[in-house]
């Protein structure tokens, strides 16, 4: 727009927040724009986009230096639904399952996290950022939010939700509706 030259390297790092920001253009966040300029700076930065983008995002779902209390703490917002007072926290892997391993704990910092805060419903979502879909831990006195906003039962404190990636568009909003 400005008629400036990028830089290689600073058309790599512009290039890797589009990237993030988008999951690769999978996110329903995603605007045309967003993948215009994406193009404009692969050819700049000389990468190519879905391999370079794949692995960019793998190298940053390595979860397994965290806690499960920094885990439910890494991406989490608060808001309401309805009169209840909710937590949605979420994480980004490429193995839903090998999140999944800790599931006792992460329960149990869960659990934590409700008394301490008070806290009605509490949605853990694990997205598989390859397969654009995501696993969700639910726990709290106001479960039947989150079973009535995504027409399903909860099996074992958990749902799958297909096609499910960002929290922004397809979650909260879908919570609140529903609270």
């Amino acid at each position: 727009m400005n008629k400036v030259e990028i830089e290689p390297k600073i058309a790599g790092i512009m290039l890797s927040a589009i990237i993030s920001d988008t999951l690769l253009f999978k996110s329903p966040t995603c605007t045309s724009k967003d993948k215009k300029a994406a193009e404009e700076l692969a050819k700049i930065a000389n990468v190519d986009i879905q391999s370079y983008g794949m692995e960019m995002l793998k190298a940053g779902t390595d979860l397994s230096e965290f806690t499960p209390e920094e885990l439910i703490r890494l991406d989490s917002k608060e808001g309401q639904a309805g009169s209840a007072k909710l937590q949605v926290a979420q994480v980004n892997t490429a193995s839903i399952e090998d999140v999944l391993k800790d599931k006792t704990n992460i329960e149990n910092a869960i659990r934590s996290f409700i008394d301490e805060n008070s806290i009605d419903i509490f949605v853990f979502v694990i997205t598989d950022i390859i397969n654009s879909n995501s696993q969700a831990i639910v726990l709290g006195k106001r479960q039947d939010i989150f079973e009535k906003a995504f027409n399903t039962k909860l099996e074992d404190n958990m749902a799958f939700l297909p096609g499910v990636v960002s929290r922004k568009k397809q979650i909260l909003p879908v919570l609140k509706e529903n609270g």
